[in-house]
């Protein structure tokens, strides 16, 4: 048995008509543009007084962080996917507009000297290996954040 041959599609372009870009264009040629109405003018927006204002929503305060203050950073201890090993995570540097990728990082390297111990750092977090919250919340006081969320460990029953 012999293989059966394919019907093949010309594509080849055919020389005829052109095709025409825009539906419309041969509308052009019906129309003379001497007989269509002038294109009105868009309106001018108008001005209200100042006592008109809307009701916008408020604006985003920023939160007011005392004199001295380094701001706050929450504690968290985690075991999850770490094999049973506890770490601590220093969050809330979202909050904290002065602070930015590279001084969270060196924040971060600051204490894994001081404490003597590894970890990491994301964009709005640092990892602590170890479960020493007590000890991570007694240098981050030092250098003069307000610590809130796990600050003591756990009691041993």
């Amino acid at each position: 048995m012999g293989r059966k041959e394919k019907q093949r599609v010309d594509v080849a372009p055919r020389p005829s008509k052109p095709l025409l870009q825009n539906a419309f264009s041969a509308l052009d040629s019906l129309i003379d543009p001497a007989q269509l109405a002038p294109s009105p003018e868009p309106p001018k927006p108008e001005k209200k007084p100042e006592t008109d204002k809307p009701n916008h929503p408020p604006k985003k305060v920023e939160p007011v962080v005392p004199p001295g203050s380094m701001g706050r950073v929450v504690l968290r201890r985690e075991t999850k996917d770490r094999g049973g090993k506890t770490v601590v995570i220093i969050s809330g540097f979202r909050e904290m507009p002065q602070y930015n990728a590279v001084m969270i990082g060196d924040l971060a390297k600051k204490l894994r000297n001081k404490l003597g111990c590894g970890g990491s750092f994301d964009r709005s977090e640092i990892m602590l290996q170890g479960d020493r919250p007590a000890d991570v919340t007694r240098v981050l006081r030092e250098m003069g954040f307000r610590v809130d969320g796990v600050t003591e460990s756990p009691k041993a029953i």
